[in-house]
């Protein structure tokens, strides 16, 4: 008998007819209902098994939440400032601040106090505030750079009386007419004399009294006040007070001269800066220092005045300079 030879089997070339690359389908009918309750089952147990853990995880964060909130462990019962200079009354904050005694430390806002003190004591420089858990708030205070002596003259407004009693007028007319006194001696019994204060001024040109003189540092004349100055007032606002650094700075470094002290004339809007070498310079605060100081270092060499012996140089008037000698008639 003859044996038939075997068939090789297809092989697919590569090429471009879809009977050749495309595999045969396959005639076999899969169970699709069976998949499709199999793929229901596992997903509602699955959304039923998520919905009872977020459920449960949910309670427990609310439970804490009210438990944080409401719970006393956790409320302020102590508020310590701590102070670098021993000269701040902290007992005059803490007053201020008792006001928190009570309420949560966790969602207590640490702004709250930041501005209080910046708003009622304007002398600190920086506020730090920290929570010590569970029922502590430690606040440092750090206070502005005292940056010259002050020496304040005022006089108080006279106050006119006007007597009722017509008998103690003719007595005051009659003793008037029976004693005849010279001008002089009249002008110098109603002579008004300024009344001197003596505190220090910090970099926001804060009033210091609790503080003794110190040498070192520049001393600036205030006159033409009509009150006496309190503890911890503005007596000069901060953009005047930076004009009269900044002006000192820049006066020094272009004219290599030290500032001794500082006349301030608040009425009449001018500085008087007083040189090492004992004449004064004149600027007015309505101006920019630099133009001021500039006009002067353009002629100072120039015209030899640092061969003079000067009393001031008025810088003031708008593209001159005005100087005057020590002994002459315009030195008052």
């Amino acid at each position: 008998m003859f044996k038939r030879k075997k068939s090789p089997k297809r092989l697919y070339y590569p090429t471009k007819s879809r009977w050749y690359t495309q595999p045969r389908r396959s005639t076999r009918k899969r169970n699709t209902r069976k998949l499709f309750s199999n793929n229901i089952k596992t997903r509602f147990t699955r959304f039923f098994k998520n919905a009872i853990y977020f459920t449960i995880t949910g309670l427990v964060l609310v439970l804490l939440v009210l438990f944080l909130t409401f719970s006393s462990y956790f409320s302020i019962t102590n508020i310590e400032v701590l102070r670098q200079d021993f000269h701040i009354d902290t007992a005059m904050i803490s007053n201020q601040l008792n006001r928190y005694i009570g309420d949560n430390i966790l969602f207590f806002q640490k702004s709250k106090i930041v501005n209080k003190i910046q708003e009622n004591f304007p002398e600190f420089a920086s506020v730090q505030v920290k929570k010590t858990l569970p029922h502590t708030i430690n606040i440092e205070l750090k206070s502005h750079p005292i940056v010259a002596n002050i020496r304040a003259y005022y006089i108080l407004p006279e106050v006119e009386t006007i007597a009722e009693d017509e008998y103690v007028n003719e007595i005051e007319e009659a003793l008037s007419g029976s004693f005849v006194l010279d001008e002089e001696v009249s002008d110098a019994r109603y002579e008004i004399v300024p009344i001197e204060q003596k505190c220090l001024i910090n970099k926001v040109g804060q009033a210091i009294f609790d503080k003794e003189e110190d040498l070192e540092l520049m001393t600036i004349t205030i006159t033409g006040l009509s009150q006496p100055i309190e503890d911890r007032e503005i007596i000069i606002t901060n953009d005047k007070m930076n004009y009269i650094l900044d002006s000192i700075r820049y006066f020094s470094n272009l004219f290599k001269m030290e500032i001794v002290g500082v006349g301030y004339l608040p009425i009449a809007r001018e500085v008087h800066l007083k040189t090492d070498a004992g004449f004064y310079i004149w600027i007015t605060t309505e101006k920019d220092y630099r133009k001021q100081i500039d006009k002067l270092n353009t002629i100072y060499k120039v015209a030899e005045l640092d061969a003079e012996d000067l009393a001031y140089i008025d810088l003031r008037v708008q593209e001159k300079v005005i100087y005057c000698p020590l002994r002459s008639n315009c030195n008052p």
